[in-house]
C-alpha cells in the first residue's frame, strides 16, 4: 500500500492533482493521415476476375415489339389516361392555331376567287339611252326608254360589292349571305337588308377573330370616319361613322330599317373578342356631299327574281327608276308602261336575318356525320400507321409514312368541327 500511494504522489503530487501532460487514453496524439493519393476502391466492386467479367458485360436492350406487356392493373389505367389527355391537349392546341392562322389562310383563298368573280360579273359602265330617227308623219310614234342597268341576278356567296375601311386598313369583298359557308369566304351581306347605297338600312356581318378577322378592330372606328363601298356597277357609296354599341345577341332590330329615308349602313361582328356573347355594332350613314343615294339596285337575289307574263309589243317594262320618253302623233296610239318591283322581300327573310345574329352552336348539324366520318378516316389512318411499323419493327416507318395523311385527314376534321361553332366567331 505504500509502494502504491508513493506512486502516486510522484505522479500526481501530494494532492492528486495531475499534470498537465497527463494523457492516458492518447486523445492528444494527431491523428496519422494517408500520404499516398490514389483510386478509392468501391466497397461492392467484385473481388474475382470471374465476378468483375461478368459484370461488366454490356446490358442487351430488348426491342420495343418484343417486351413483355404491361399488366392492366391500376397503374396502367393511370398512364393510358395520362396519355389521353396529353394527346387531346396536343389537339386542342392544334385546333387554335387551325382556328387563328387556318381559316385566315382559308379566308383569303377565297377573297381571290371572289376578286375574279367580282370582275366577271360587275358592271361599270350604264346602259346609253337608245336613239333613232325623227318620225315622220307618216311612221308610228317612236318610244325611247331611258333606264340604268337591270339589276345583276346572284347567288347566296356571290360577291356583291368592296368595303373599304381605310381607318383600320380592312378592303374586302362583301358576299350574298351571313350562312356559315358565306361568312368563311369575308363579309357577308344580310338578304332581308337594301343593298349599300339604297335608301334604308343596308347590314353586313363579319367575323372578328378567325376566317381573316376582317372586322377585328372596329372598336377602333370613331364618328366621321369613312367606310366605302363599291358596287358590282362600279358605284362608290361613302358612309361616315355615326354611332357605335354594344348589343345582346338576340337584339336584331339593330338590322332592321327604322328610316326609310335615310340610306344607313350598318356592320356587326361578336363581342367581346374570342367570345359571341355580345354584338359590337357600327352605323354610319351615307354622305349626301360625297355620294347620292342608289336609284336601283346594283343585284338581286336570285330567290326574289318574279316571274313576269309576256307584255304586250305597245308596253315596256322598265325598272321603278326608268323613265319612258313617248313622242306621240295625233293619230297614233299611246303607249303605256308597265312596272315591276325590282327586290320583292317577304317575312320569311326577314326572320332568316334576324335569325343571323342569334345562331349559336351546333348551328350546322349537317357537320356532324361530316366529322364523325373525318373522325374516322383519322382513326384508320393511326391504325395503319402503326400496323406498318408493327410489320417493318420500326417506328420511325411508320411515323414517317403516316405523318402527311394525319395532318391532312386533321385538317379536315378541324374544318368540320368549326362548322359546330357560332357562325360570328
Amino acid at each position: 500500500m505504500e509502494n502504491d500511494e508513493s506512486a502516486k504522489s510522484r505522479i500526481f503530487g501530494e494532492d492528486l492533482t495531475p499534470p498537465e501532460s497527463y494523457d492516458p487514453f492518447e486523445t492528444s496524439r494527431p491523428i496519422p493521415r494517408p500520404t499516398e493519393v490514389g483510386p478509392i476502391e468501391p466497397l461492392l466492386v467484385p473481388r474475382t476476375n470471374e465476378e468483375a467479367s461478368r459484370n461488366s458485360a454490356p446490358v442487351v436492350k430488348v426491342p420495343f415489339w418484343d417486351r413483355p406487356k404491361p399488366k392492366k392493373d391500376w397503374y396502367w389505367f393511370l398512364g393510358r389516361l395520362g396519355s389521353s389527355l396529353i394527346i387531346l391537349g396536343l389537339l386542342m392546341f392544334l385546333f387554335v392555331g387551325y382556328q387563328l392562322w387556318g381559316t385566315g389562310i382559308e379566308e383569303a383563298q377565297s377573297q381571290n376567287k371572289l376578286e375574279n368573280r367580282f370582275s366577271d360579273i360587275a358592271v361599270t359602265t350604264s346602259a346609253a339611252p337608245s336613239t333613232s330617227p325623227a318620225p315622220s308623219a307618216s311612221e308610228p310614234p317612236v318610244v325611247t326608254t331611258v333606264a340604268p342597268n337591270k339589276p345583276i341576278v346572284i347567288n347566296e356567296g356571290d360577291p356583291i360589292a368592296i368595303i373599304d375601311i381605310p381607318t383600320i386598313g380592312v378592303t374586302k369583298y362583301v358576299v350574298a349571305g351571313v350562312q356559315t359557308a358565306d361568312l368563311k369566304k369575308g363579309p357577308g351581306h344580310y338578304p332581308a337588308t337594301p343593298f349599300p347605297g339604297e335608301l334604308g338600312n343596308a347590314s353586313i356581318a363579319g367575323h372578328r377573330t378567325t376566317y381573316g378577322e376582317p372586322f377585328r378592330h372596329l372598336d377602333d372606328l370613331s364618328i366621321g370616319d369613312p367606310i366605302i363601298i363599291t358596287d358590282l356597277m362600279g358605284r362608290k357609296f361613302t358612309y361616315l361613322v355615326s354611332n357605335q354599341q354594344v348589343v345582346e345577341a338576340t337584339d336584331s332590330w339593330v338590322v332592321a330599317t327604322t328610316d326609310p329615308t335615310k340610306a344607313i349602313l350598318t356592320l356587326t361582328t361578336c363581342h367581346p373578342e374570342f367570345s359571341a356573347k355580345q354584338r359590337l355594332i357600327i352605323s354610319a350613314e351615307l354622305d349626301l356631299t360625297q355620294s347620292d343615294v342608289a336609284t336601283s339596285p346594283a343585284a338581286m337575289y336570285a330567290a326574289e327574281v318574279v316571274d313576269t307574263t309576256t307584255v304586250p309589243s305597245t308596253e315596256v317594262v322598265t325598272s321603278e327608276v326608268a323613265t319612258t320618253v313617248v313622242t306621240e302623233m295625233p293619230t297614233a296610239p299611246t303607249a303605256t308602261t308597265t312596272t315591276v318591283p325590282a327586290t320583292i322581300v317577304d317575312d320569311s327573310s326577314n326572320s332568316e336575318s334576324a335569325d343571323a345574329l342569334s345562331r349559336g352552336w351546333f348551328s350546322d348539324l349537317s357537320a356532324i356525320p361530316q366529322t364523325l366520318l373525318w373522325g374516322l378516316i383519322e382513326l384508320l389512318v393511326v391504325f395503319g400507321a402503326w400496323q406498318l411499323a408493327k410489320k417493318n419493327r420500326n417506328r420511325i416507318i411508320g411515323a414517317a409514312a403516316g405523318i402527311i395523311p394525319f395532318f391532312v385527314v386533321l385538317y379536315f376534321v378541324f374544318q368540320n368541327v368549326n362548322r359546330l361553332l357560332p357562325p360570328n366567331l
